[in-house]
């Protein structure tokens, strides 16, 4: 809180008159055993002259003026040496939390390595069990998200080129997610894969019993996954036509599609033709398991819309934050002690009664 104007003024004026006092206190002291007379020692004490220098709130003599300037360099070098302070405080808080972290991340690793190390570690079998089981997880969950953004892929094409509808950009930001996520993860298998095979192939030269098997799983794996890569190329080439579409569009292109439009066909003469249609709906087989897959393929892209909508500012909140881009102020301790300063000054205008003379209270650090 920066005292005002008038708070610096009544600093000046009283340092002013207690140098003044100093003054006229010292003079006739040194100035005694010279002079004979003492009147002239009486008009300088009286405070005469003093009392017309300092007459008037608002008149300030050059020294005062100088105090006053010199106040309000000092009060701000302090608050900037607070606020740095804080600053320091903050940032140092922060380095210890990231170490403690740090080490208590090591000492978990170092407990893991320990019991890895007095555990009894089985043999090859259970390795290529435990591999197994975890490779058949990961294939299985790749293939129920290649599977999903097959379908998302196909019904942004059809927004795009059928009903020239234009995606949002956080929707097509989260299928571009979903694209690249799928692409790491098959080639965190693929190299899975590599790394693994060799492992096995040792155990199946020792275990003549399961080469077989385990060779035609490993086999029906790979093939497997040769399978999902090509799914997964094919819908980055349509997701990559469908950008390309849209590029074109947003340039200008789009514009004579969308003017286009549906035109209905010109009606023909009599009513035939409107019978004819109304007798293809009557006689039209109805399949209830295609409606149903609609309406639940209808209630994801709705449900996925409305997510990725909410999502927005979140994302940019959390992208914000996480870039470390906030402006450092001292911290909690900081606006505590700006909390409490402040309670304190409430407290003493309250019962002291100089309310008026307090300044309101400002955004910024307080002395």
């Amino acid at each position: 809180n920066r005292p005002t104007d008038r708070q610096f003024q009544n600093v000046a004026r009283r340092l002013s008159r207690f140098v003044s006092n100093a003054h006229d206190f010292s003079t006739p002291s040194t100035q005694a055993p010279n002079t004979s007379s003492p009147g002239p020692v009486y008009s300088q004490i009286t405070g005469q002259s003093l009392q017309a220098q300092m007459t008037g709130g608002s008149v300030l003599s050059d020294y005062s003026v100088r105090v006053v300037g010199d106040l309000k360099t000092q009060f701000d070098e302090v608050q900037n040496l607070r606020r740095d302070l804080g600053i320091i405080r903050q940032l140092y808080t922060e380095f210890m939390k990231q170490t403690k972290e740090s080490l208590g991340t090591l000492r978990t690793q170092t407990q893991s390595v320990k019991q890895l190390a007095t555990a009894n570690v089985g043999g090859s079998r259970a390795f290529i069990d435990s591999g197994k089981q975890k490779l058949d997880v990961r294939t299985q969950n790749v293939l129920t998200e290649v599977e999903q953004l097959q379908d998302t892929v196909e019904s942004l094409k059809d927004d795009v080129l059928k009903r020239h509808v234009t995606p949002k950009t956080p929707y097509l930001k989260s299928v571009k997610k979903d694209v690249d996520t799928v692409a790491a993860e098959l080639e965190s298998i693929k190299e899975h894969i590599k790394t693994i095979k060799p492992m096995w192939k040792k155990t199946w030269a020792e275990e003549l019993q399961n080469i077989v098997e385990e060779q035609q799983f490993l086999t029906h794996q790979e093939e497997f996954l040769n399978d999902l890569l090509e799914d997964n190329k094919g819908v980055v080439d349509i997701y990559g036509h469908v950008e390309q579409v849209i590029n074109l569009r947003s340039a200008g292109s789009g514009r004579r599609i969308n003017d286009r439009g549906f035109r209905p066909p010109p009606s023909e003469e009599g009513t035939q033709s409107l019978n004819n249609v109304m007798m293809g709906i009557r006689t039209v087989s109805i399949d209830p398991e295609k409606r149903m897959k609609a309406i639940e393929a209808s209630q994801k892209n709705r449900a996925k819309d409305l997510a990725n909508r909410g999502d927005e500012i979140l994302g940019e909140l959390t992208d914000f934050v996480a870039g470390k881009k906030l402006k450092m102020t001292g911290g909690a301790e900081e606006a505590e002690r700006v909390r409490q300063k402040r309670n304190d000054m409430t407290l003493k205008a309250m019962f002291t009664g100089n309310g008026a003379e307090i300044s309101p209270m400002s955004d910024g650090d307080v002395i």
